[in-house]
């Protein structure tokens, strides 16, 4: 239990350096893409292609993370948390936020 809190912690520090690219991916995708889709009455079936969207720029999140900060990771190699363990986290922890956000605004706005 100790182990997978440790883990866990560590994948939300990780998820908190690279906020600033996910975050501005998602406010461009929501704001730019699904609000005048709902404004126009046809957003309800785009949830899950901007979803599929929001996680294809995981690529380009991850390589503009190796290339800004390339010696990151020894940190959470102490910890025995592997690159695709901590990208893996946060591409799911992004990737539930930006649908919460998505689907709370679509109650919102219909």
């Amino acid at each position: 239990m100790t182990v997978l809190a440790t883990q866990l912690r560590a994948v939300a520090l990780f998820y908190r350096s690279v906020v600033p690219f996910m975050a501005g991916i998602s406010a461009l995708i929501l704001l730019a893409v699904l609000l005048p889709a709902l404004r126009e009455g046809w957003g309800r079936s785009l949830l899950p292609a901007l979803l599929l969207v929001k996680l294809a720029t995981a690529p380009v999140v991850w390589y503009l993370s190796e290339q800004l900060r390339p010696g990151q990771y020894w940190f959470y190699f102490n910890l025995n948390i592997s690159r695709r363990r901590l990208w893996a986290g946060v591409v799911a922890l992004d990737g539930l936020l930006f649908l919460g956000s998505a689907l709370l605004m679509r109650a919102v706005l219909s």
